[in-house]
């Protein structure tokens, strides 16, 4: 298998509890989009499909059963697991829209042409998303507000100097 065609979409963070169950770390919007993809994990270098057949949403966290794994004794052994995807089972987005995985390492500059930095993560922060922008060995944030910033593809970001 290619590993750029398999995308990161989770995290298996830790076990729930003794029947087997997980804590996740979800990367899809919303987070329990994430039960209704084809997942699998990299075990020994081999691709293995996993079935989440239970997806709850806590207040602080999401846990999920996967079909075959019953047992704590078995589930401690997938702690750490990235959860992927394929790549082209990714819905394509309207225009104007971009995957996080799009716009990090993207270099960002003001509507003056003044160097910013370039993207180094993404996150949301509950209202929006924000950019951390690193910029010589310190990070930047600046809030992901469609009216303020234009992306251009595979190149850079232009944001408006007076919004900074």
């Amino acid at each position: 298998m290619k590993k750029h065609s398999a995308i990161v979409i989770g995290k298996i963070v830790s076990t729930h509890g003794i029947k087997g169950w997980f804590v996740i770390q979800s990367y899809s919007y919303p987070s329990h989009n994430i039960k209704n993809y084809n997942t699998f994990l990299h075990i020994k270098n081999c691709k293995e499909y996993i079935k989440i057949t239970n997806l709850k949403t806590m207040p602080k966290k999401i846990i999920i059963k996967i079909e075959n794994y019953d047992d704590i004794n078995i589930s401690e052994s997938l702690v750490g697991q990235n959860i992927f995807i394929e790549a082209s089972d990714i819905p394509a987005l309207k225009k104007g829209e971009y995957y996080w995985k799009d716009i990090e390492g993207l270099e960002v500059y003001t509507t003056k042409d003044s160097y910013i930095g370039s993207v180094d993560f993404i996150f949301n922060n509950g209202a929006n998303d924000i950019l951390a922008i690193k910029q010589n060995k310190e990070l930047v944030y600046i809030p992901y507000i469609n009216d303020h910033i234009k992306v251009i593809p595979n190149e850079k970001i232009i944001i408006d100097h007076e919004t900074i």
